[in-house]
């Protein structure tokens, strides 16, 4: 099955931000922070990175607007920074991730949760103050 990649729309960001924001509010680093201030702080985390970045989504194949994933990526003099790969639960191991990222260079990333599987040779560059 093929599953079409384009730019993310505007009213894709809603999708984005709660997906990724959701993926790490149960983290070990946020366990014991006030619920509020981490949804806020991410929240503007999120949106100030996806500012800047490319964000490309995975639809599903007859719906243009069913959203399956996302990735979120900014251009380094040598490659791309990956900021954020996500893809919904029941739509994992069927290569959407390799899909959204296409034949982009990654040399570096700056979000990773418990189920990341970055590739050798990236680098680990957290951003939480942009």
């Amino acid at each position: 099955m093929t599953f079409p990649i384009r730019a993310a729309r505007p009213e894709d960001m809603t999708f984005v931000v709660g997906a990724w924001r959701a993926s790490f509010e149960t983290a070990a680093a946020v366990k014991g922070a006030d619920r509020d201030h981490y949804r806020i702080e991410m929240t503007r985390t999120i949106r100030r990175l996806c500012d800047r970045a490319q964000v490309r989504v995975a639809t599903a194949p007859d719906d243009d607007d069913h959203l399956l994933g996302f990735a979120a990526l900014s251009k380094l003099d040598d490659g791309s920074e990956l900021h954020y790969v996500y893809v919904k639960q029941d739509f994992r191991k069927m290569g959407i991730a390799r899909l959204l990222l296409g034949d982009v260079d990654v040399k570096a990333y700056t979000f990773r949760s418990s189920n990341a599987r970055p590739r050798n040779g990236w680098a680990y560059t957290p951003r939480f103050t942009i």
